[in-house]
């Protein structure tokens, strides 16, 4: 009886101290307060109406959001679908109420409590209510794609508590405490409609598309070549306080193109308003179309020091080939980055020196004392020359002049191979067993075909055989999911709140699971380790600090070979087609949230005028430091 009193009191308190709030913070308070009117970085006053065309690589043969199989088509789940919460880009930790008016998270971290908007709709016109929340986390923890029931497979019992109201209990972590991170993972969730999913089955919706929740509805698909999306009718949070000046357009297309030429010739005839440029010399050559010269189109670059897009080419640690650490780090040390540089890309690329290159979570130099201890505690399982690199220098890439010499890298990476047993046998190198150190490369972005052929190059050098496969993106995705591949050019971008989406990257269950985010099928317990140890982190500076550990770590066990990343960002438009406020400097420039038609408006906006070219790229710019 004692010890029932105590658990019913226990649990009393604990919702007594539960964190109710308009917004939560994992770190320090919201930096907007209860009840506020808009977020600084929109215009509150911008023009609603008119058509936004963007375009994107590729194709697409499903618009359902929650396919696993398939080419899900751009913009469904972010435009036609609004979440509990919305994380506001200047604030990489807090999260603050949408279709949730209200978040508690109690005092352990136990539980989270949603009170839901009373006038939070579905597009056709059923309110979403704690029943639709309570099937969104079951459906998906059983129907979705790994990530979802990885998620949502932490979760011990949802209880609805009103019409509105809605409880989630987390289960405890190995060591019998509440992971801090997890409460705002599922916050972010998308509620889908009860009403028209019950008893079906996901994977049955491809382009016959269910109901949403957000300020856009799908308009038209043409299977493969463009989507349009237009403004939902009443759309229930037109004046919330976060989103008002966002969601301006009336529509949005996206097109399609199949090759980065084919799109930037798109974009010079004037098919679409804006260019996101990845391609430097292109950026530096390939601007001298009339619009340009006429002042109709407007070029903005500029340096920032924002979380990137970093490349690697990524070794399938399924292929027993890449089991030995030599092996792999000789297959780095033959990437010429410094030649390809500055023959491919003007000089503008950067290094991949870490996961979270270009910004403070980068690891620097040699381990801090906090780095070492936790590594000190794994030395038994590191490699020694591989630790030694981790605690006193860090990771350091591969280098040269630049000018196409690689034999002191190449002699380092021979002699690794040598080690490792893979001898030179005419030309070729080869084990114990005869057989040729073979390795295929398969990627899609034709843009890369340079940088894989010097790669291919300069293994031949080393006697190692790369074959190289360009595939379409269906084939391409299908592979990659299956785990059918020995490498692959891989892209990410780590947030500048990493937490337990860094466990499922390296989670040694997930390296098993079709779809998962392990791309590389790694087990690793150590890097699983690190990876929890920083999802649960209680403070900033523990954040910092094992998200160093974990980069330290991963980088000097070269799971894929490193190879650059841009800082750079690089941004076309038709001045005429489009118009955005002045900038948060920590936001950046999203032109479908945030932008507007000049040509519709009635008035002078607030932030830059719709005529003021020089103001808006003045704002761009700012916009990248």
């Amino acid at each position: 009886m004692f010890r029932f009193l105590f658990t019913i009191i226990t649990a009393f308190f604990l919702t007594l101290n539960a964190e109710k709030s308009h917004g939560i913070a994992r770190f320090g308070k919201p930096l907007y307060p209860q009840g506020f009117s808009n977020f600084s970085y929109v215009n509150v006053n911008a023009p609603k109406g008119g058509t936004l065309r963007l375009s994107t690589i590729g194709t697409f043969d499903t618009a359902n959001p929650h396919a696993i199989k398939g080419t899900k088509a751009e913009g469904v789940i972010a435009l036609c679908f609004d979440a509990l919460t919305y994380r506001n880009p200047e604030e990489p930790f807090t999260l603050y109420g949408l279709i949730a008016e209200s978040i508690d998270i109690s005092a352990d971290n136990s539980q989270v409590t949603f009170e839901l908007n009373s006038n939070a709709k579905f597009h056709d016109g059923h309110a979403i209510t704690a029943e639709d929340v309570k099937f969104t986390y079951e459906y998906l923890r059983e129907q979705g794609a790994p990530v979802y029931r990885n998620y949502y497979g932490k979760i011990e019992k949802i209880e609805i508590l009103g019409p509105l109201s809605v409880r989630v209990t987390l289960k405890k972590e190995e060591d019998g405490t509440y992971n801090a991170e997890l409460p705002f993972s599922i916050s972010i969730m998308r509620p889908l409609p009860k009403h028209v999913l019950e008893g079906k089955e996901l994977a049955s919706f491809n382009f016959d598309i269910y109901v949403g929740s957000g300020a856009y509805k799908i308009e038209k698909i043409d299977q493969g070549r463009s989507i349009t999306y237009v403004k939902a009718p009443n759309y229930w949070a037109e004046n919330l306080n976060v989103t008002k000046g966002m969601n301006n357009f009336e529509r949005i297309r996206i097109d399609y193109y199949k090759t980065s030429q084919a799109q930037f010739q798109g974009f010079t005839a004037g098919e679409f308003d804006a260019y996101f440029e990845t391609n430097p010399s292109n950026w530096e050559t390939g601007y001298d179309f009339p619009a340009l010269k006429d002042g109709k189109v407007t070029k903005v670059d500029g340096t920032h020091q924002k979380s990137v897009l970093v490349r690697s080419f990524l070794y399938n640690m399924k292929r027993p080939i890449f089991a030995d650490w030599r092996v792999r780090k000789a297959l780095a040390m033959a990437f010429d980055f410094d030649t390809l540089n500055k023959m491919i890309f003007s000089g503008s690329m950067q290094p991949m020196d870490s996961l979270f290159a270009n910004t403070y979570l980068a690891h620097k130099g040699a381990a801090s004392e906090v780095e070492l201890k936790t590594l000190e505690a794994l030395k038994a399982k590191i490699p020694t020359e591989l630790y030694e690199t981790m605690t006193k220098t860090g990771f350091v890439p591969a280098r040269t002049k630049g000018d196409g010499d690689q034999r002191t890298n190449l002699e380092i990476a021979g002699k690794l191979l040598d080690d490792a047993g893979w001898k030179v046998v005419k030309g070729m190198r080869t084990n114990s067993k005869g057989e040729p150190l073979k390795v295929e490369l398969m990627y899609k972005d034709t843009k890369l075909e340079k940088i894989t052929l010097a790669l291919k190059e300069s293994l031949r050098k080393l006697g190692v055989e790369l074959v190289i496969r360009v595939m379409d993106n269906a084939q391409y995705e299908t592979r990659v999911d299956d785990r059918d591949f020995d490498m692959i050019i891989h892209a990410c971008a780590n947030s500048l709140s990493p937490g337990v989406e860094q466990v499922f990257y390296y989670s040694q269950k997930m390296a098993d699971t079709k779809g998962s985010s392990n791309y590389g099928g790694l087990k690793d317990p150590i890097a699983e380790q690190l990876a929890i140890s920083l999802a649960d982190a209680k403070t900033p500076e523990e954040l910092t600090e094992r998200a160093h550990t974990l980069d330290r770590y991963l980088m000097n066990m070269y799971y894929f070979i490193p190879m650059f990343y841009d800082n750079t960002s690089r941004f076309a438009y038709w001045v005429n087609n489009i118009a955005f406020p002045e900038v948060n400097p920590k936001v950046g420039t999203n032109v479908m949230a945030y932008g507007w038609k000049p040509e519709v408006a009635a008035a002078p906006t607030t932030g830059c005028a719709t005529d003021g070219i020089f103001c808006r790229i003045k704002s761009f710019v700012k916009s990248l430091f």
